[in-house]
């Protein structure tokens, strides 16, 4: 196997198809940990929309009622959702993005599912945090919201990776 080692890229294909599993598990390693450090890059310019489109209608109409930070969120969580598909999309999962109604629908309903999710999440910690801590409400609005990011995200990575951007056998919708 030494001439596997420092040869062309068809000769290291070829060694790769020789070898078995153990180069194609450490190069679908090193992919995958590519494509979720592009889903946090993602991810961090998901937060900054999310978190911005937040405190900005804290700021333009300040409520410290739960439904109306839970309606804040819901505009939020949609913002954020509209920016991840095109990052995700053209940037995240470039070589799975087809861009055909499967993929849009798919993706639809994970960001259902997102959305539900995290204002689930969020809706708990704003009646756990609300009136039993001494801080400002903004920052008890930015905790309910860090956490349920963090659960929501999570969630979001799995099912984009496996079911929305995976690759598919033909014939078959999912």
């Amino acid at each position: 196997m030494a001439e596997c080692y420092g040869g062309s890229a068809r000769v290291l294909r070829a060694c790769a198809l020789r070898e078995g599993s153990r180069v194609t598990a450490r190069r679908r390693a090193v992919r995958g940990g590519i494509r979720y450090s592009k889903f946090s890059a993602v991810g961090a310019v998901n937060t900054a929309v999310d978190v911005g489109v937040l405190n900005l209608l804290i700021w333009l109409f300040p409520a410290e009622e739960n439904l109306r930070l839970v309606v804040y969120n819901l505009v939020a969580l949609v913002a954020a959702n509209l920016n991840s598909y095109l990052l995700n999309s053209r940037w995240t999962f470039r070589e799975r993005a087809r861009g055909d109604l499967r993929q849009k629908v798919l993706f639809a309903a994970q960001a259902v599912v997102n959305v539900g999710v995290a204002t689930a999440l969020f809706w708990l910690m704003v009646r756990v945090l609300f009136g039993a801590t001494a801080l400002p409400p903004v920052l008890e609005a930015n905790i309910a919201k860090a956490v349920s990011m963090v659960g929501a995200s999570t969630l979001s990575f799995f099912i984009m990776r496996y079911v929305v951007f995976r690759g598919r056998k033909p014939g078959r919708w999912l």
